[in-house]
Formats: structure tokens, sequence, C-alpha cells
């Protein structure tokens, strides 16, 4: 359904670049801001209650950003306006009927056809998972249907068509098809639910229902409802598909354009290490990557050898008497990271992602902090969110889990941006480790 609704958003600007092919970046331009705008905020996610006249306003902006952007390039190819006040009205008539026609046969089909409808999944044992379930249940045609509930204690509403608990999460999306997944208790066990909800296959969707709804203190933030009951999607980004190629383009593009520009800098650093550490310019070990998967990292030599397992099992190194004063610049300055770039282009890593550790402590504290393995969902990176806070070195674990868990569940090639300014920042400034 949502690719019904893109292609009647791209009608108007597919007719403009067909009647009129001297303006056809314009018309490119037109299609390409308003599904922008329809995208950034969520016109294309999957909803429970679909409405034009609730989606009004946004289909105006929408529209208004489309066509303004569109002028701003004609002006700046000196063309003619694409569009008058004519065929900007139509341009809306066409969104604003296209979607409600396309709204009201996938309310007919749901209605027609149980398969259609969407399966949800009640997370929580509340007053609020009853009240939902409840509704759910007392409308079987209006396009929503009650896979069960799950549970988080031992203490059980016969009220609730009980599946299990939370560690049976998993085995029931296996089993029964489940659309979306609506977390009603704001007393569950966090950092346990999150642990849960990072695992969920892509393309399912997660909402919750916002404390104190009923006395309307969620301050205008509804994205959605189930029958009167405001649900807000907190569905995590997922590092898949367009955006990872996205991700992974600009990582070859940037890390290579770096080898090249920085190649005199790391012959200079290579040097400095081989007159001032040893011959070993180069330090190799093995780190824990995305799913769990090992690889070896590149780094310059900033100490004298040790034993291969004392170097995989030694925290923190910044003490040491083995660190001489040019290992001290190499990581004072993060020049020492710089062979990483190999290891980017290669695809072991990202510019952005967590930072990579070693096996032996990956093992360790995945058992103690809860979410500390939900990091490996993506690769591991030179710099990371929790790396540009100040999170390196002998600073906390589960801070580290959350400031990296946070950065993938809100990613967003913006927010790669901002890592990297940050971090050359902290580079200038010789704040490394």
């Amino acid at each position: 359904m949502p690719l019904l609704v893109l292609l009647v958003d791209l009608l108007m600007p597919t007719l403009i670049v067909l009647a009129r092919p001297q303006q056809w970046v314009a018309g490119l331009v037109l299609g390409a801001g308003i599904v922008a705008v329809a995208r950034w905020v969520g016109l294309y996610r999957r909803r429970f209650h679909l409405s034009v006249l609730d989606e009004m306003p946004w289909l105006v902006v929408m529209v208004a950003a489309g066509v303004g952007a569109a002028t701003a390039i004609s002006l700046l190819f000196e063309q003619p306006r694409p569009m008058d006040l004519g065929l900007i009205t139509l341009t809306l008539l066409v969104v604003v009927l296209g979607r409600g026609a396309v709204y009201g046969a996938h309310r007919g089909w749901q209605a027609r056809d149980p398969r259609r409808q969407t399966r949800v999944l009640v997370i929580g044992e509340d007053d609020r998972a009853v009240e939902l379930v409840e509704r759910i249940e007392s409308r079987p045609g209006q396009g929503v249907a009650l896979v069960g509930a799950l549970v988080y204690g031992e203490s059980v509403t016969e009220d609730l068509p009980v599946l299990g608990g939370l560690d049976d999460l998993s085995e029931v999306i296996r089993h029964r098809r489940v659309d979306a997944v609506v977390l009603t208790d704001a007393s569950a066990p966090e950092p346990l639910l999150a642990h849960h909800l990072r695992r969920l296959p892509s393309g399912l969707q997660v909402f919750t229902v916002p404390a104190g709804y009923s006395l309307r203190l969620h301050g205008g933030g509804v994205l959605d409802q189930i029958w009167g009951i405001p649900v807000l999607s907190v569905t995590p980004s997922r590092l898949s598909g367009p955006a990872w190629w996205v991700k992974r383009g600009f990582d070859v593009v940037a890390a290579a354009t770096a080898l090249v520009v920085l190649a005199p800098v790391m012959l200079a650093v290579a040097l400095a290490v081989r007159l001032g550490v040893g011959r070993n310019v180069v330090f190799r070990q093995r780190r824990v990557g995305r799913e769990g998967r090992e690889f070896v990292i590149y780094k310059f030599t900033s100490m004298r050898p040790e034993s291969s397992r004392e170097s995989a099992q030694r925290w923190n190194i910044a003490d040491d008497d083995r660190v001489g004063p040019v290992g001290r610049f190499i990581r004072a300055t993060s020049l020492d990271e710089l062979p990483q770039l190999v290891n980017i282009v290669r695809g072991d890593m990202s510019i952005v992602g967590p930072r990579p550790e070693r096996p032996y402590f990956v093992e360790q504290y995945s058992g103690i902090h809860p979410g500390y393995g939900d990091r490996h969902r993506v690769p591991v990176g030179l710099t990371g969110h929790a790396a540009v806070n100040g999170l390196r070195g002998d600073t906390s674990i589960s801070e580290r889990a959350h400031f990296d868990n946070s950065y993938i569940d809100n990613w967003s090639v913006w927010e790669d941006v901002k890592i990297i300014l940050r971090t050359m920042r902290s580079v200038l400034g010789r704040h490394g480790r």
C-alpha cells in the first residue's frame, strides 16, 4: 500500500515531465520535494488509522515544498515558471483524491479479506493492555487483528490472551504472522525490552501507547491511533536497504580519498614509529565487527610489543611505561588510527559506528551489561557516538553501550556528519586517549 501512495504522489510530477520535456528538471525536483516531506513526516509508514482529512495540513506542506523547490530550480536555470496556480491546485487535488481512493480501497480489502488485516501483538499487562485488546477484539472489521499478548511477570489477568513472556517474543513472531508490536506498560523492564526489540525482523513496526493518553498529556504528538487509543511509532532506524548503501558508499569514497590525501602524513608517522618504537610499524589485532564477525584491525604501533595473549586481555594501556614519546603523541592526536582507513575500504569497518573491541572483552561484557552485544548490529567505526562523548579508555561500559545503541536506533546521515565534525574538533584539540 505505501507503494501505491508513492505512485499517487508522483503522478503529477510525472505528467509535468511528460507534457513539458523542456522542464523535466523542475518536474523531478517537484516529485523529490513531495516525497522527501512525506517521508520525513511519516506518511509512508504502516499506519492503523488512514485519513486524508487528518493528513491534509501535511499534504499542503508537502505540495508547497515541492512547488517551491521546482520554482527555485526554474529561476536558477532561467526557465519559465513550471507551475501556475491552476496546476498547483490540480497537483494538490490529485494527491488528496488519489490518497483517498487508495485508503478507501485498502479499508475495503481489509474488511473483505482477514489476511490483509494488520496483525498486532500487544506487550504489556496493565489496564491499557486490557483496554487495547478489548477494543481490537470488539471491532473485527476495522482492519486490525489481535495475535495475542506477551507479559513481563507471572501475575496475569484473565482478560488478556497471553501467549508467553518476553523471552517468547522471537518464537511468537517466527510462528505467527505479526505485522506490528504495541507496547502499553510504562513500568516494563526497559533494558531487557530494548534488547528483544532490537532483534525484531526488518519491516516489523513498533508502537507505544503514550503515558497519560486518557488525560491528553501526550502534547499532541500522536502519529496514529487504534480505535481511539493513540499510539506513537518507536520503530528503530534500520541500517539496511538504501540507507545501508548510502552509508557504505560514503565510507568507501571518503576513506579512499583520505588514504590518498593523507598518504604523506601516514608515511611520516610510519617513519617516526620505525625510529621511535621499533620494526613493527603496523599493529594487527583481532576485533569483533558486525554480527559478531571477527576481523584484523590495523593501527600504527604506539608501544613496544608484548605477547599476543597479554595484548588481547589488557584493558587500559594509558599509563603503560612501554608507551614512548612517539606513541603518546600519535595516540593523543589519534594518528595511530589512520591505518583503519584500509579496514573501512575493505568493509570491515565504517567511518562512524561503535568502536571495535577485542573478542575477550566482548564475550565478558555481553554477559554483564544489557545491550552491549546489540552494538554489533551495525559495522564498527573509526569514531562513534560514545567516543565523541568522552567514553573511551577506562570509562563506563554500560554508558558506552547506551550511547552506541542510541546512535544505531536513531541513525541518520546527518548524525554521521555531526559525529565526524565533533571528531575533527577533538583531534585538532588533541583530546585523544
